[in-house]
């Protein structure tokens, strides 16, 4: 189901494009997104329901979705006559990632010891685009004591890894090199 997911995406993405509404879709299905979540296991089942015409399924999506813009609205409508509307997380993630890499952004969680203040997130962010070369970086932080110090940021599969514990983790390998 991912790749229907994909596609799903890359149409909604490529409408967006040509009618110059990328950032409205963005926000309008993320917020879709966000507000069905909670619901898979209800669309699942209206997806599912052998008893339910398409007719149905398209008058309960514009019933709940009918303040969405034309575009996103149409998608949704598709979505219910052929039986996918349980694919909406699915299909934001991946518009996320078209949009991400349209604007060469990217989402990092930073792990620390301790709440990082201002000052060093900002210098983590810096670190972070000068590495990975992208333009703009939304940081969510966390904090975990095993890191014992430093920190540890991961941007997709990239891992930038400031760590005492990894530091340690380092040296050690390299004594057993030596042996």
């Amino acid at each position: 189901m991912a790749d229907v997911a994909k596609k799903y995406a890359k149409a909604l993405f490529d409408v967006s494009i040509d009618k110059d509404r990328l950032d409205l879709m963005y926000e309008e299905l993320q917020e879709v997104s966000h507000a069905t979540l909670n619901y898979i296991d209800d669309l699942k089942a209206i997806d599912s329901n052998p008893n339910q015409p398409a007719s149905e399924r398209r008058k309960f999506a514009g019933i709940v979705f009918g303040d969405a813009n034309y575009y996103l609205k149409n998608m949704l409508m598709i979505l219910a006559n052929n039986r996918h509307l349980a694919l909406i997380h699915s299909i934001f993630k991946e518009f996320k990632h078209l949009y991400d890499h349209h604007y060469n952004q990217g989402d990092a969680l930073v792990e620390s010891v301790y709440q990082l203040n201002e000052e060093e997130l900002s210098r983590i962010e810096r670190v972070i685009l000068n590495k990975t070369k992208l333009s703009k970086v939304h940081i969510t932080t966390k904090i975990n004591p095993n890191l014992i110090g430093g920190f540890r940021a991961k941007v997709g599969t990239t891992v930038l890894d400031g760590s005492i514990k990894n530091d340690l983790e380092q040296i050690e390998r390299k004594f057993k090199r030596v042996n």
